[in-house]
């Protein structure tokens, strides 16, 4: 038996123990880079080349639906902007009407809203369906009765031809003074107007005019307005929002009863108050002291009754003998010099201090109107040209539902408008507020007050502030619901009511309880009271065109999104195959170490390499189309599509939404592929012979 032969190891330094292997984390298996390129491998190999193809394809197709997305959010941008731009042109920002009647206390209304520091412009308006004729046609249009301040503000570029008239219905007249006297010269007219200059000395010892429309009232009602002659020549009355001390009131002469009550502002129209008849007295406070007068109103009558001081002056009443094709004034001199007034015809007359004239016709020029350049396009008719409108429905009372006949009326075309929008330069009319109030017998009342404001965007969330400031809570209704929250509470503690308990008030939690329950209380007692205006903004207006502009928007984004999405899932069927030929590979990678994380973050980099190429193509070539479009400006057909060129607005969330969204895509795709690939066994790749 042999013996045993013990075999020694040598030991030396060739032979020393191996050593622990470390653990690397991902940022040291990122630092080494072996996932990238092994991904680059795969994506650069020539083993496949029907795989290299289909990545192509993959990459071509993400890349036409990121271009495709792109042109049509930015069409579909442009769209929405274009019709937003020329709507905030064309139409008010908001519109505050009164529900189911028209607006009588515009006025009020304007004041009110003035004094918002986001207000820009407000001004009452009329909105009318009419028949326009000329002498080679006849269309429909929408007659606007703006104020000439508001036409006067419109954008640049709207107006295409003529210009708009500054003065609208007021007359022209020049004033002076010279050798201690006031000369007063008018020197043109608008036919039909009828308006009560009121000359008063200013503080610098010159004069100042004010001319106030007499707006007839519907026939069967008296009207009175009231203008307010002191503080003229102040610096108060050149604010807007300005008040004078004390208030306007109405009441019955006999009975003593208040009808109307409003507040004063310096050198405005106070008040224009309607339905009005009979023997009524008008009082306000002067330096203190109470002053009322009696005034006889006729029921088929306007009265104007100027306040300057401690008396009252009313203007004469409009004579019926002038001719509706002429302009006529009437004197209010509330000064203490001479005045010599000089008519367009070359009559001269003299008015003494404290006297009032009667009324003094001539011959004048047809009220101006501003047209649409479609609308004038209809009408075959240029700037000089005249147009005759025509109301079905003169005045309406709502009461009976009866109305009076028709009515027509020369005008002057003075403007045509622009704005952009092809189907509302179709209809669109603008005439002078006055001269519509005058032309449908309406009497003194507006349809809305249209408010223009600095920030339109952010305008929808403002309403409850408009709001607010239209119906104003007043320190005394609040202590009258203390009052009567208090009552409430009492009547709650003796006669306890089923849901509702007080508790004792020793601690800060019984008191708030308390408080709450009042409340409750209130509630329960009380009509929730809405206001009786309303307030419509910009894009409640136009709803049905943006609602169809984002409709489309969704609908037309649909169809590139779904080219994106099928490029993706084209990359999980490319990487399945690439899987199942590269199974052997995987395997060895497994023996030799790697790990599942790093077999899927190698597909996974693959996966979104081909997202990225394709994405990045797609932005440039959706970016270059955008900027073609945009250089050509491709016309469309303002019949059809409102606007007569292709918008196109390119922004920098367009790029981020089309790009984003296709790298999410390929960023999912890949993930399942790559998570197919690390959770495959390594045993079963080596098992493969082919």
């Amino acid at each position: 038996m042999a013996p045993a032969v013990a075999i020694a190891r040598p030991v030396g330094p060739r032979m020393r123990s191996a050593p622990h292997p470390v653990k690397r984390g991902p940022t040291a298996r990122l630092r080494n880079g072996f996932e990238l390129l092994v991904a680059g491998r795969l994506l650069r190999s020539k083993r496949s080349a029907h795989l290299s193809v289909i990545s192509v394809m993959s990459m071509a197709g993400i890349a036409l639906g990121v271009a495709a997305l792109i042109v049509v959010l930015a069409v579909n941008t442009g769209f929405q902007v274009a019709f937003q731009e020329r709507i905030l042109a064309a139409y008010p920002h908001l519109v505050v009407m009164r529900r189911g009647v028209d607006l009588s206390d515009y006025a009020d209304v304007a004041a009110r809203l003035s004094a918002l520091p986001e207000v820009r412009q407000v001004s009452p308006a009329t909105y009318d369906d009419m028949m326009l004729s000329s002498a080679q046609g006849r269309a429909g249009a929408i007659v606007r009765g703006v104020p000439a301040a508001t036409m006067v503000s419109l954008p640049p570029g709207v107006v295409a031809e003529g210009a708009i008239d500054l003065f609208g219905e007021l007359p022209r007249w020049k004033v002076d003074t010279d050798d201690g006297a006031v000369r007063l010269r008018v020197e043109r007219g608008v036919a039909a107007a009828r308006h009560v200059l009121i000359v008063r000395d200013d503080a610098l010892g010159g004069a100042e005019v004010r001319a106030v429309a007499v707006i007839p009232p519907p026939p069967g009602l008296a009207g009175l307005r009231v203008f307010d002659a002191d503080g003229c020549g102040s610096d108060a009355a050149k604010l807007p929002g300005s008040k004078l001390p004390g208030s306007l009131t109405l009441r019955h002469a006999s009975g003593g009863e208040v009808v109307r009550t409003t507040g004063r502002r310096p050198c405005r129209l106070d008040a224009s108050w309607e339905t009005l008849a009979g023997r009524l007295a008008l009082g306000w406070d002067h330096g203190g002291e109470a002053v009322e007068h009696v005034i006889d109103l006729d029921a088929d009558r306007a009265t104007l009754a100027v306040v300057s001081g401690r008396s009252l002056v009313t203007a004469p009443a409009v004579d019926d003998e002038l001719s509706a094709a002429a302009a006529a004034v009437a004197i209010v001199h509330l000064g203490n010099r001479p005045l010599h007034l000089t008519l367009p015809d070359g009559r001269s007359l003299q008015v003494a201090p404290g006297e009032r004239t009667v009324w003094y016709g001539f011959a004048a020029d047809l009220p101006p109107i501003a047209l649409g350049e479609g609308l004038a396009r209809r009408l075959e008719v240029h700037v000089g040209d005249e147009v005759r409108a025509v109301s079905p429905l003169r005045t309406m009372d709502r009461d009976r539902d009866t109305s009076a006949p028709g009515t027509s009326g020369r005008f002057r075309v003075a403007t045509i408008l622009s704005t952009g929008f092809y189907d509302h330069d179709q209809r669109l009319a603008l005439v002078d507020f006055t001269a519509v109030q005058r032309f449908l017998g309406r009497g003194d009342v507006a349809r809305w007050v249209d408010v223009r404001v600095e920030d339109p965007i952010v305008v929808r969330s403002r309403t409850d502030a408009f709001l607010a400031a239209l119906d104003p809570v007043d320190m005394e209704d609040i202590l009258l619901d203390i009052n009567n929250m208090r009552d409430r509470l009492r009547r709650i503690q003796a006669e306890p009511v089923p849901g509702l308990e007080l508790r004792s008030a020793d601690s800060a939690v019984a008191i708030v309880d308390n408080w709450v329950t009042g409340l409750r209380a209130m509630r329960q007692g009380q009509r929730r009271a809405t206001s009786i205006y309303r307030v419509i903004d910009w894009e409640e207006m136009n709803r049905n065109i943006f609602d169809a502009a984002r409709m489309q928007k969704v609908a037309m984004s649909l169809f590139p999104f779904i080219i994106v999405l099928v490029a993706a899932l084209n990359v999980i069927g490319t990487q399945a195959v690439v899987v199942h030929e590269r199974a052997r590979d995987i395997s060895i990678l497994r023996a030799m170490g790697a790990t599942r994380r790093s077999v899927g973050f190698i597909f996974l980099s693959q996966g979104l390499a081909v997202g990225l190429v394709g994405t990045a193509v797609g932005l440039l070539v959706g970016g270059l189309t955008c900027a073609l479009l945009m250089a050509i400006g491709y016309p469309l057909d303002p019949h059809v599509y409102l606007i007569s060129e292709l918008p196109v607005q390119v922004d920098g969330s367009t790029f981020a939404l089309a790009g984003g969204s296709a790298v999410a895509l390929t960023f999912a795709a890949s993930w399942l592929s790559a998570r197919r690939a690390a959770l495959r066994s390594p045993v079963d790749g080596l098992r493969r012979l082919d």
